[in-house]
């Protein structure tokens, strides 16, 4: 009868963390021992994404913005992903950067693929990934340019100053 086996995840941020992870770890491995399998252990660190606030600011701005111009906060979070979100990544990842290149070289070849391709990679690009401080560029990116170019002065609620920092 095969052993079932216990999958956990453990955030080492102490000693006692880390004791808890390593004894998870000798249980498994001993009933892995006796069902003659391998163990897949994978340590990784956790970068920290962006944060709640910081997405609540970007959608109450998205919101200011289509109240200010009409243009639906959709279509401005796709716009401001092509203008500034895209930028940040090409230059922190070398594989989005790769497929950057892919897609600069359908422009310049003018194949028709080039619009819909172009499209679907900022349509599926997410701020869902980015770090705090790859946030804090998009959220200042769009400050300056919605203040320049649309003459908007958006709204920092003091509760949220913090994310914008």
């Amino acid at each position: 009868m095969a052993t079932k086996y216990s999958k956990k995840t453990f955030i080492v941020r102490s000693e006692q963390h880390l004791t808890s992870a390593v004894g998870h770890l000798l249980q498994n491995y001993q009933a892995a021992i006796n069902d003659d399998k391998p163990l897949h252990v994978h340590v990784t660190t956790k970068q920290d994404s962006r944060s709640v606030a910081q997405n609540r600011l970007y959608w109450m701005w998205l919101g200011q913005i289509e109240k200010e111009t009409g243009n639906d906060k959709d279509d401005l979070h796709f716009e401001f992903k092509k203008k500034f979100l895209i930028a940040i990544y090409e230059r922190d990842d070398q594989q989005y950067a790769e497929m950057c290149h892919a897609i600069k070289a359908l422009r310049q070849s003018h194949s028709e693929q080039y619009a819909a391709v172009a499209a679907g990679v900022i349509r599926e690009t997410s701020t869902t990934r980015m770090t705090p401080k790859q946030f804090t560029e998009y959220l200042n990116s769009i400050h300056d340019y919605t203040l320049v170019r649309l003459g908007i002065l958006l709204a920092i609620p003091d509760e949220l100053r913090f994310a914008f920092e």
